[in-house]
């Protein structure tokens, strides 16, 4: 992507650094291969295809988004809209699962700071042990790819030398400077104990630590005891928007 073209898609974005943490973070040259944007003055819509199915993700005025909406092929998706971009696009999507959901930043005057724990960074070769963790319990973090393990900050929690609780990143952006903590998960026998907020925990301080300045998160807003968590942490409810799957259906050919 050439530079004077990033820069207007990143200054679309900066309008509001807390809903397009994860697009920043996409713009990230590194991510060029897998971004596809689409923009107009006051808009951007982004198809990154890294994970399957792809993620649409849009952005800015949402009279220029539903400008843009026709130019996104027929796929299966993942799509995080807020309600204004979702409308527009509502007759295409055959929604397969859909949830409310809050995006979530950190105030990093309310980070309370990482008490002593025993969460330890957790690296590529710690992967095996990871999917181990995850298995295939159905409440397992549905976004998890080896990449992000190698390229972003984990944390976890042993007990009897048993990787038990684990916390990271989805994307991370020292360009851009912004980060999406992700990833969260305890094992059911060990949950109720604090294990999630002490990795969770640990992840904000690395990511504090390596001067990330925008941190942000994605939580289900029925999922009370992880908003209370985060919240003791120092993230606040940002916005509302809604996360699924769908088929898109191509657009009418008179769009």
């Amino acid at each position: 992507m050439k530079e004077e073209h990033r820069a207007r898609i990143q200054s679309i974005l900066e309008t509001d650094r807390g809903w397009a943490a994860y697009a920043l973070a996409d713009l990230d040259p590194a991510q060029d291969a897998c971004s596809q944007w689409l923009v107009a003055p006051q808009a951007v819509v982004l198809r990154y295809t890294a994970l399957a199915p792809p993620v649409l993700f849009a952005h800015g005025s949402p009279e220029q988004v539903a400008g843009l909406l026709p130019r996104v092929p027929g796929d299966e998706y993942v799509f995080t809209l807020l309600g204004a971009h979702r409308a527009p696009l509502l007759h295409r999507m055959r929604i397969q699962h859909e949830a409310k959901m809050w995006r979530m930043v950190l105030r990093r005057e309310s980070f309370p700071g990482q008490p002593a724990s025993q969460a330890i960074p957790l690296r590529a070769d710690d992967l095996a042990e990871v999917e181990g963790l995850f298995a295939d319990r159905p409440d397992r973090p549905d976004t998890f790819a080896a990449s992000q393990l190698e390229d972003g900050f984990f944390f976890g929690l042993r007990q009897s030398g048993r990787l038990v609780s684990l916390a990271g990143t989805h994307v991370v952006s020292k360009r851009f400077g912004v980060a999406a903590v992700g990833n969260v998960f305890t094992h059911p026998e060990a949950r109720g104990q604090g294990y999630g907020t002490a990795v969770t925990g640990a992840v904000v301080e690395a990511l504090l630590a390596a001067g990330l300045r925008t941190i942000a998160l994605n939580v289900n807003q029925k999922n009370e005891r992880a908003i209370r968590s985060y919240r003791s942490l120092g993230f606040w409810p940002f916005v509302g928007y809604y996360e699924g799957t769908c088929r898109l259906e191509p657009a009418p050919a008179s769009m």
